[in-house]
């Protein structure tokens, strides 16, 4: 089972919005409850206010009935207060009948029980006020739209104000993040760029103090890694050295001494002898050339016309070819600028010329076509290999029959040195339109133009 891999920014913006949308809701509900609050304490002080003013004018009006009219006292409200926000007012008597009420008032919108003080009722608010000689009381009452408009006003206003300081927030918590995870993937493709080839230390001009140890820890292990791997290079590419010139003497003794035996079975024996140091000969030249390979040969600076090298190989490979009738060639006319290293290149083709002769076994010749600029293809006749071969003659100590004299180093030597120039090795077996044979088509990088 696979874990599904998080992204560093979806997190941390995950983790940095729950938090915020959090503190918004608990933010406004402050918010709503202090504005409700003042606003209701200050508007009940306003009703409580003009209630007591008109019962204390209620009480002055009685005094000279002819001069006021009590119905009318809030009549100035019809000019600035919209009609279903006016105040509206009841005066009744010690019975709690009706003495006079306001334009508007209906009996329906008494609270019950009309006790004094303030209530919200019938979607209005009350405030109740007896007279202090007793008897009479007022009840005045406001509609609750211009307070609940209010306040909705204001939880509008503080929403929107949340949301855009949300939005600005987004936004710069997007950008910080995304540079902080920008300068992490960065340092993480530096990270992935190191192979065997390439164990320098990582870049440290985008990194956080945090993971300043990791990085430390990291380049140590790499610096350890490089001088285990440079000191392996140097002992098998040393070994191999130091074993060609021994190996070569005792190939030129046994060759003197065959020459000199007349006895049949000692001259067998010298033979096969003989044929070992040669196979011997042909491990160190493979090994040393696996030595180059893992040094990371590949490129050069500049590109150059690698058609004399090309031309140099052909003309050896028809040296070494047993029969002039077994071989076809078709060499480069036009010049191919590259910036394949010459060392690397002969040892790719100088492999998948080997390979050809070595395995050519059928009546068809080995067929090596360099007439196209930046592809080398090597054919030669043999059986089909199956899927299954073709996929692991590329690795190394594959071979295509455990009788084979070859060691199984040639294609995977290939195939690394492709990887490190910019090459491309295919292997097709049997040949396109055939029933038979064995394929490599090795295409070039070629350059814009060869090198002065």
């Amino acid at each position: 089972m696979t874990t599904r891999r998080q992204s560093l920014l979806s997190t941390l913006l995950k983790s940095m919005i729950l938090p915020g949308v959090m503190a918004a809701v608990i933010g406004v509900l402050i918010v709503h409850n202090l504005v409700k609050e003042e606003y209701d304490e200050l508007l009940d002080s306003s009703l409580t206010g003009k209630a007591q003013l008109l019962l204390t004018i209620f009480d002055a009006a009685r005094q000279m009935p002819d001069l006021l009219d009590i119905s009318m006292l809030m009549a100035f409200e019809e000019r600035s207060v919209e009609p279903d926000e006016r105040t509206i007012f009841w005066f009744l008597d010690e019975t709690d009948q009706i003495i006079v009420q306001s334009p508007g008032a209906r009996t329906d919108l008494l609270p019950t029980p009309m006790t004094g003080g303030l209530r919200t009722q019938n979607d209005h608010r009350f405030a109740t006020i007896r007279a202090a000689s007793g008897g009479v009381k007022v009840i005045v009452a406001t509609p609750m739209t211009e307070r609940n408009e209010a306040i909705s006003d204001v939880m509008m206003g503080t929403i929107s104000s949340f949301v855009l300081l949300a939005l600005f927030f987004a936004g710069v918590a997007f950008w910080v993040v995304k540079r902080s995870v920008r300068a992490i993937a960065s340092l993480s493709d530096s990270i992935a760029a190191k192979n065997e080839h390439d164990l320098s230390p990582i870049e440290r001009h985008i990194t956080f103090s945090e993971i300043e140890p990791a990085i430390d820890t990291l380049d140590m292990l790499m610096a350890r890694l490089d001088l285990a791997l440079a000191a392996e290079r140097a002992f098998a590419t040393n070994a191999a050295h130091e074993l060609r010139t021994p190996v070569a003497i005792c190939l030129a003794n046994v060759q003197r001494l065959r020459a000199v035996l007349k006895d049949p079975v000692p001259s067998a024996s010298a033979a096969e002898i003989e044929q070992g140091l040669k196979r011997l000969i042909r491990l160190i030249e493979r090994l040393l050339q696996m030595s180059r390979a893992q040094s990371g040969l590949g490129v050069t600076p500049v590109a150059a016309d690698i058609t004399p090298v090309i031309a140099l190989l052909l003309k050896e490979l028809r040296d070494r070819a047993p029969s002039g009738d077994n071989l076809i060639i078709k060499a480069p006319d036009r010049p191919w600028p590259s910036r394949i290293d010459p060392d690397a290149l002969g040892i790719i083709l100088n492999n998948l010329f080997d390979n050809a002769l070595k395995y050519g076994t059928g009546p068809l010749p080995v067929v090596v076509d360099a007439s196209q600029p930046g592809r080398v293809v090597v054919s030669n006749d043999c059986a089909a290999l199956n899927a299954a071969d073709l996929e692991a003659i590329t690795q190394r100590f594959v071979r295509k029959a455990a009788l084979s004299e070859g060691f199984g180093l040639g294609l995977s030597i290939v195939q690394a040195l492709c990887q490190q120039s910019g090459c491309r090795l295919e292997v097709m077996s049997p040949q396109p339109g055939q029933q038979r044979g064995f394929t490599a088509v090795l295409t070039l990088p070629l350059g814009d133009s060869p090198a002065r």
